[in-house]
């Protein structure tokens, strides 16, 4: 039986993650993280593996990690949780502020530049 230590960023605890063979996925070991801590199954972050020694990212869940390696666990934010009422409010105050931008006479809309008249006007 083979083992991966790996430990979170901001924890000086180490875990274990054992596994069959001498090499383990990266993407493995992050659903043997999220399956371990309990973190559920649709997180609204990503894991980042780092090799602790080399403190280089892994970026391929397809790369290979020989067992017995540390390795250091961060969360990344995949994005922000944003309430249906929020999303509907702010998509109203847009509507409002397109439509004031439509209805402003074209010398002061921000959106639209003239160029001078003296460019079109032969004396």
């Amino acid at each position: 039986m083979s083992c991966i230590h790996y430990k979170f960023r901001n924890n000086s605890k180490h875990d274990t993650i054992q596994f069959d063979g001498s090499y383990i996925t990266v993407g493995e070991i992050k659903q043997a993280i999220l399956n371990q801590t309990k973190m559920g199954k649709a997180p609204d972050f990503a894991l980042q593996i780092i090799n602790a020694q080399t403190q280089e990212a892994y970026e391929d869940d397809n790369q290979l990690i020989p067992r017995n390696a540390d390795v250091t666990v961060k969360r990344i934010p995949t994005g922000t949780k944003v309430s249906k009422s929020k999303l509907a409010a702010n998509s109203t105050s847009l509507d409002m502020y397109k439509m004031s931008n439509s209805l402003l006479p074209l010398t002061m809309n921000p959106m639209v530049t003239l160029s001078p008249l003296s460019q079109f006007v032969e004396f």
